[in-house]
């Protein structure tokens, strides 16, 4: 079990440190951002790097939850793990339109939806591979 906690520890926090550098490097080839709004972006953008990061803290937490009880979860602790996975998608979805107004101060909104275009494809990779990397519960 300590085992199985530490590989999930290395896989997420591997996760994580690829993409923020591989969001970055994204970001940066693909908003075709002016000089005047790349230094307009990157502060806002560090905001939200930011209240996410909290978000996805509180995902790792329910991730380790589920891997410490996978082998004796029942109804109980499956409906308290759900609640608190649609409570984590729920708080990152507040962020991402809390944040659609902040970058809309600073970017036009094509550009707002470019970069929202490219932030859920990027986080719905990570997704995924945290997804295939769990056993679905028995």
């Amino acid at each position: 079990q300590q085992q199985e906690n530490q590989q999930i520890d290395h896989y997420i926090a591997m996760l994580r440190t690829d993409l923020t550098a591989q969001k970055a490097s994204t970001i940066v080839s693909n908003m075709h951002l002016t000089e005047a709004e790349t230094e307009a972006f990157w502060p806002v953008y560090r905001k939200y790097n930011k209240e996410l990061d909290k978000v996805g803290n509180a995902k790792v937490a329910v991730i380790k939850d589920y891997a410490a009880h996978l082998d004796s979860i029942d109804d109980k602790k499956a409906k308290e793990l759900t609640t608190k996975a649609l409570k984590v998608e729920e708080q990152r979805l507040r962020i991402i339109k809390k944040y659609i107004g902040e970058f809309g101060k600073v970017l036009s909104a094509r550009q707002v939806a470019r970069f929202f275009q490219l932030e859920m494809q990027m986080q719905r990779m990570v997704d995924l591979q945290v997804a295939a990397a769990l056993p679905l519960i028995e």
